[in-house]
């Protein structure tokens, strides 16, 4: 009999004797299955045709009561259908005759027992996958011998993979179900299903120079948003870049503020004069307009002046100060107040004035002289 029709009845074999056996686990006493690991969680790429992490099986096969030309045969079983599972398999220290295509191994025998490590990849799975490892021993005619098999049940979920792209400014962080990531261009390999991305409104370039969120090329405006992803999919997050102008001015001028890259700004006083602040102001001081510049610079000598924001800008609108009104106030109050001042320390001295002093304005007393008496 050819290797190949070996191979074949051998499988065949396995086959019946998979839809034979109705519970796990049975008790081997040729053969045992142990140290089995495998690929629990993988996602599948329709485009590839590869799944991530690879579907892969290791055990570790122990065989006894063996005879010179039997064989030690073990596979990958599909539950659900009883079919072997495409793939490949492979076997150490003995040399392993894999059957084309399928996720098992055929093994020349020349010792009574002994062990094979053995590992199995698995091709084309299924969402959740129902699998069982079944090892058993066949003679030189590739007859199954009775009781020889031995075989552990397991299951894999392998999700459908698609690629999910966001494509945003390098300076825009971009995350991913909860997980942070860099910006610019990021691509995942995802499961099907619910995903959730977010991007911040603002990220700042430096003190003059931002960027802020516009929308998704989908149309949608959100930035926590919730993406169904069922097919590979390639957003752009739209970014508008923004430049700080600022107002340098004694007097409060409106416009100050972040603006859109190649936006015109216009720039307008409601009067050419302002009343000043605190006592000055209520004596009529007044901030009179002269002009717009930027550093040296004049740009307008007109109530209204328009900008470009091609750049980050800083504008100096520039008012005098006119103290006209609070000087001459302030003179004739100082006027009023030295006349006053005077009038009041003139009064003040006369009323100090002792009245011993006094001149009286009767005529004075005249002593009567003394006669001088002779004898």
């Amino acid at each position: 009999m050819s290797i190949a029709r070996l191979r074949l009845s051998a499988f065949c074999g396995i086959t019946i004797l998979l839809l034979l056996v109705k519970t796990p686990n049975v008790f081997a006493q040729t053969t045992t299955i142990t140290g089995v690991s495998y690929t629990r969680t993988a996602l599948f790429d329709i485009d590839t045709q590869t799944p991530t992490p690879a579907l892969i099986v290791n055990a570790t096969i122990g065989y006894g009561d063996a005879k010179a030309g039997d064989y030690l045969l073990v596979g990958v079983f599909d539950l659900d259908d009883g079919n072997p599972v495409s793939g490949l398999g492979s076997s150490i220290p003995l040399p392993c005759s894999s059957t084309v295509g399928v996720a098992g191994c055929l093994v020349p025998l020349a010792k009574q027992q002994g062990f094979e490590r053995m590992s199995f990849s698995l091709d084309h799975p299924k969402g959740v996958w129902n699998l069982a490892l079944i090892a058993a021993l066949l003679d030189n005619a590739s007859d199954p011998i009775a009781n020889s098999y031995s075989d552990y049940t397991f299951t894999m979920t392998v999700q459908t993979a698609l690629t999910f792209k966001v494509n945003v400014p390098v300076e825009v962080p971009v995350s991913v179900d909860g997980v942070n990531g860099s910006g610019g261009s990021v691509q995942l390999v995802l499961a099907a299903g619910n995903h959730t991305i977010s991007v911040p409104q603002f990220v700042s370039v430096n003190n003059v120079t931002r960027l802020k969120f516009l929308n998704w090329s989908d149309g949608s405006t959100a930035l926590n948003r919730n993406v169904e992803l069922d097919h590979d999919i390639t957003l752009n997050g739209n970014y508008v870049t923004q430049y700080y102008l600022h107002i340098i001015s004694p007097v409060n001028v409106n416009g100050t503020g972040w603006y859109d890259a190649g936006a015109t700004v216009t720039l307008s006083i409601q009067s050419n004069t302002y009343s000043m602040g605190g006592i000055i102001g209520i004596l009529g001081g007044k901030w009179v307009f002269q002009n717009w510049s930027q550093g040296r610079s004049e740009l307008s000598s007109l109530s209204a002046v328009t900008l470009a924001m091609n750049s980050p800008q800083s504008v100096n609108a520039q008012w005098a100060p006119d103290y006209t009104v609070p000087f001459a106030i302030l003179g004739f109050v100082s006027v009023l107040s030295a006349g006053t001042f005077y009038f009041t320390k003139t009064r003040a001295r006369k009323s100090r004035r002792p009245s011993g002093l006094r001149r009286s304005r009767s005529k004075p007393r005249v002593r009567p002289r003394k006669r001088k008496i002779t004898r």
